[in-house]
């Protein structure tokens, strides 16, 4: 009796092993697949709900009240009067020119705001791109052949690490373009195997870049182009994808790029603050789980989300080991991607991108924080260290149920280390040592002021968006023509 109890649970576990670790063969496996991946889908809806408090923010901390606020309340103003969104009157609109803040968002959910407040709007926001997100992965799994239990491992460090957790948390609302980054890592990685650069890529990579603009996500596209920029410095054969990238995706999104650059032209005036105090901090901020806090720098206080990127013990080991130890030996091609994260690393330090900052190169004055520079490195480690655990996982084809339990125990640690970071930076939890609290009622009516410059450049910026989006299209689908196999 108990001999065959004993047998039929090692069947069923060996079983369950086989749906993470093995590609689904069979019908039920298939179905298992799709309920685990529903499974996690769902766990990462209830995670950001949790976080936010679900939908009772009350916009009273930090960039929450100061920034974000007063964009929602100006927006449902505009989209229940059924009016432009262009200018605005209150203390916290310095110039009232809407579209001239370049964080401030312009894509097509605002709309729900004729529906919902913005404090439903903010979760449900939220939840929109980390469903975006989710399909990213979800391609990635589908390109590289991704098990269940390597999924899980890119989508537990992507979605809830220390970065974008502890960034949503001030109120950088704007980073729902982060969920967009796995589309970039794509295209990058497509061209590094090999694949075609020609005008369909550039139009895609064009489109994303255009998305994260609409977010106002301003800081990552500007991150991507300077990844591209570097790769080409070392391994010139991508000069040509990447300087027609960089300059597409400028013209499409001058929608997004010209207002503030006509009211910005001059500097955005902010100041620049202290990197990564050491080597020794940059791995702190992934290693040591730093409740909300407040950082003394040589060059003042920064908040410590600027320095969070926690991943824990076992998800920093695995994104190494894997992201750049066995991606090393295993991935020629891909080796070309450290020398972009190495020099992005180092301008991430003290004050080794001050000299830049200070230099009036154009946009480079907007990146005053430099330890967000390793985000776009962390992103394509995290990927990559997925893609070589399936690969390990392929070459130990057997059926060494002792390994695999050891990889779903590592899975485990991470999730419970990055739910606690979680937990301690959620929505509830700052104190008023870390953000200031507000009470005042944010109020932003809608003006309608004679302002030409501003006028003709968000005229000039859409026409330009327009043509330029036309043009790609048609050079897209002439391309595809010309490839086509014939028949």
């Amino acid at each position: 009796m108990f001999n065959r109890i004993s047998h039929k649970i090692k069947l069923i576990g060996k079983k369950g092993l086989d749906i993470l670790f093995r590609p689904a063969g069979t019908t039920q496996g298939k179905w298992m697949e799709a309920i685990f991946l529903g499974a996690l889908f769902i766990i990462g809806l209830l995670h950001w709900g949790y976080f936010l408090n679900w939908f009772n923010n009350r916009f009273e901390l930090g960039d929450w009240h100061n920034i974000v606020e007063p964009f929602l309340v100006f927006l449902t103003n505009a989209v229940r009067s059924g009016q432009l969104p262009l200018q605005g009157d209150s203390p916290l609109f310095a110039h009232g020119r809407y579209l001239a803040y370049p964080n401030s968002p312009l894509s097509p959910q605002i709309l729900l705001l004729r529906f919902i407040d913005p404090a439903k709007y903010v979760l449900i926001n939220l939840w929109i791109f980390f469903t975006i997100g989710f399909i990213s992965l979800l391609l990635i799994r589908r390109r590289y052949h991704l098990s269940l239990a390597s999924f899980t491992a890119v989508f537990l460090l992507f979605n809830f690490n220390g970065h974008i957790t502890a960034h949503y948390a001030v109120g950088h609302m704007e980073w729902v373009g982060y969920f967009l980054l796995p589309f970039f890592v794509l295209l990058v990685l497509q061209m590094l195997e090999g694949g075609k650069n020609g005008w369909g890529w550039v139009f895609s990579m064009a489109l994303i870049m255009l998305a994260l603009n609409l977010q106002g996500a301003v800081h990552f596209p500007l991150w991507c182009m300077v990844f591209l920029l570097l790769l080409a410095v070392f391994q010139p054969r991508y000069w040509v994808p990447v300087i027609k990238v960089i300059i597409v995706s400028v013209l499409l999104s001058m929608i997004r790029i010209l207002p503030p650059a006509i009211e910005y032209y001059k500097g955005g005036g902010i100041h620049f603050i202290f990197g990564f105090l050491s080597v020794s901090h940059m791995f702190d901020s992934f290693l040591v789980l730093h409740p909300p806090y407040i950082l003394d720098t040589p060059s003042g206080q920064i908040g410590g989300w600027e320095v969070d990127y926690y991943l824990g013990l076992i998800g920093f080991m695995f994104m190494i080991y894997f992201g750049v130890i066995r991606n090393w030996v295993n991935e020629k091609s891909y080796r070309i991607l450290y020398f972009p994260m190495l020099v992005m690393a180092f301008f991430s330090l003290g004050d080794a991108f001050r000299p830049i900052f200070n230099s009036h190169i154009p946009f480079m004055d907007s990146q005053r924080a430099p330890t967000r520079f390793i985000l776009i490195p962390v992103v394509f480690l995290i990927i990559l260290a997925s893609i070589q655990l399936q690969n390990w996982i392929k070459d130990r084809n057997n059926d060494d149920w002792m390994e695999r339990v050891a990889v779903l125990f590592g899975l485990v640690f991470i999730g419970y280390d990055l739910f606690e970071h979680s937990r301690a930076w959620r929505l509830s939890n700052f104190s008023t040592n870390v953000l200031e609290r507000f009470t005042d009622v944010v109020r932003v009516p809608l003006v309608n002021r004679p302002d030409p410059p501003y006028t003709i450049s968000i005229i000039a910026g859409l026409t330009v968006t327009v043509l330029v989006s036309i043009v790609l299209a048609l050079l897209t689908l002439r391309e595809r023509k010309i490839t086509a196999p014939k028949s």
